[in-house]
């Protein structure tokens, strides 16, 4: 096992559980898939949950937001951070400024989701997503130049899902929440998609490991990325 002593630096706080969820995932991710055993064979991760506001519902938010993330950036950089990762999907819109700001390269976990789905030959998926990062097209644009089709969810679920999520963030969802979240990406499937791309972080807390098609969790995805970077290994 091939060993860099630079550390990953995670951008996280949106939101914080998802965050949590993404340094267990690095932890466990590092014994079973690359072979750390002792305590000095694991990365170095440094994960600052910022308390940013709600730029998801408010993008007037958003210059607020990325102004705290730009200050963690700077401090984290003394840190010996190898590279950096945003633990959120919708986050992502602000990635190429964030870029700027730091020498240190960014993972980034649209593009990590994209490389998967082109490597498993998919044509056709659909997405469980923020309204923001949907409409956004942060997943349209790398997908349709890989000539994948997306689906997406109908306005009225676009609702369903913000309210889902939001209570995910809260720690608040309950069986019936976790219900129409399946009955959404059902239909998906019934528009012809052939895998679900969860490009919410808070998803994979509460969606099934073993829905009736492929998914793809987009917190698994980027740690593996991150792992592949930290021991030396291709990302192809």
């Amino acid at each position: 096992m091939k060993k860099d002593n630079g550390a990953i630096g995670i951008l996280g706080g949106m939101g914080p559980e998802a965050s949590a969820q993404l340094v267990n995932i690095l932890v466990e991710m590092s014994a079973k898939e690359f072979g750390a055993k002792n305590g000095d064979e694991f990365p170095e991760i440094i994960l600052d949950s910022i308390p940013v506001p709600d730029f998801i519902s408010n993008k007037k938010n958003m210059p607020v937001a990325f102004r705290m993330l730009e200050r963690r950036i700077k401090m984290m950089e003394k840190m010996n951070i190898k590279v950096f990762a945003i633990a959120c999907n919708t986050a992502h819109i602000m990635l190429n400024k964030l870029r700027l700001v730091s020498k240190k390269p960014f993972v980034s976990l649209v593009d990590e989701v994209v490389r998967q789905l082109m490597n498993q030959g998919f044509g056709k998926v659909g997405i469980l997503a923020t309204p923001v990062t949907i409409n956004s097209r942060l997943f349209q644009e790398p997908l349709n130049q890989a000539n994948i089709e997306l689906i997406t969810p109908s306005k009225n679920q676009f609702r369903t899902l913000d309210a889902i999520i939001r209570k995910v963030i809260a720690g608040e969802i309950s069986r019936l929440d976790k219900l129409r979240l399946i009955g959404i990406a059902k239909s998906l499937k019934k528009k012809g998609a052939q895998g679900i791309i969860l490009g919410c972080t808070e998803l994979p807390l509460v969606f099934p490991k073993d829905f009736i098609i492929p998914t793809f969790d987009s917190l698994e995805i980027l740690a593996r990325a991150l792992l592949r970077r930290h021991f030396g290994e291709s990302t192809n």
